[in-house]
C-alpha cells in the first residue's frame, strides 16, 4: 500500500469515527428531549392547576370533578374500552431521517411520534405469551422495560414505564385521533397494544417502508 493509500485509509477511518460519534450524541439528544416533554407535560398540568386556583380559588385535584360530569366521563371511557377490545388490524410505523416516526392505525390519520414513544409502541405490539382473544399477547412492565432499554440503550424504571403508557395514550388519542384505551392495561397481566394478532406476520412481510405491528421492520 502506497503513502498516499494509507493516508486516505486513514482519513476515511477517522471519519468514520466522527460519523459514528455524532449518531451516537444525536440518540442521546433524542432520548433527552423526550424526556424533557414528559416533564414539560407535568408541569402544563401543574400550572393548569394553578391558573384555576387563581381565577376560582379552588385547587383542582387529579380526577376531580362534579359527580354529574364523573359517571358520564367514565360512561365514556367504558365505551371507549369496549371498542377497543375488538383490537385493529393494522399498525403502520416509518421512521424519519430526523428521529421521529411516522404512524398509522389502520386507516386512520397519519400522525407523528418522538423516539421514546415510537418505540415504546413498537414494543407493546410484538407478539410474547399467546392471548386467547386473537390479540397480540400481554407483556409485564418489567418486560417492557427491558425491552425498551435494549432498544434505546439505557434502563427504564416501573415508573418511567408507566408515565410513558399513559403518555403514549394521550399522543395516539391527541395526534392521531385513535382510541386511547387501544393501549390494554390489565393488574395481573400487563399491558398489550390491542392489535390483532393474524396481521402481524403479514404485516412484517411488508418490509421497511411499512413494517407493521412491530413498529420496524
Amino acid at each position: 500500500m502506497s503513502v498516499i493509500e494509507r493516508e486516505y485509509a486513514n482519513q476515511n477511518a477517522d471519519l468514520l469515527e466522527q460519523i459514528q460519534d455524532l449518531a451516537r450524541s444525536h440518540r442521546s439528544l433524542l432520548s433527552r428531549l423526550s424526556n424533557a416533554e414528559l416533564l414539560a407535560d407535568a408541569i402544563a398540568f401543574k400550572l393548569v392547576r394553578l391558573e384555576k386556583y387563581l381565577e376560582t380559588g379552588e385547587l383542582a385535584r387529579p380526577g376531580s370533578s362534579a359527580p354529574g360530569k364523573q359517571k358520564e366521563s367514565g360512561q365514556k371511557r367504558e365505551e371507549l374500552r369496549l371498542l377497543a377490545d375488538s383490537g385493529v388490524t393494522t399498525v403502520e410505523s416509518r421512521p424519519r431521517s430526523d428521529g421521529l416516526t411516522d404512524v398509522r392505525i389502520d386507516a386512520g390519520k397519519s400522525f407523528t411520534l418522538p423516539p421514546m414513544l415510537a418505540d415504546l409502541l413498537s414494543v407493546l405490539c410484538l407478539h410474547s405469551v399467546p392471548s386467547d382473544d386473537r390479540l397480540v399477547g400481554w407483556k409485564t412492565i418489567d418486560e417492557v422495560a427491558i425491552l425498551l432499554g435494549k432498544r434505546s440503550g439505557r434502563l427504564f424504571t416501573r415508573h418511567a414505564v408507566t408515565q410513558s403508557i399513559y403518555r403514549l395514550r394521550r399522543e395516539i388519542f391527541k395526534r392521531g385521533g385513535a382510541n386511547p384505551y387501544l393501549i390494554q392495561t390489565n393488574r395481573r397481566r400487563g399491558v398489550r397494544f390491542a392489535l390483532k394478532s393474524e396481521s402481524s406476520g403479514r404485516g412484517r412481510r411488508q418490509g421497511q417502508e411499512q413494517a407493521v405491528s412491530t413498529g420496524h421492520a
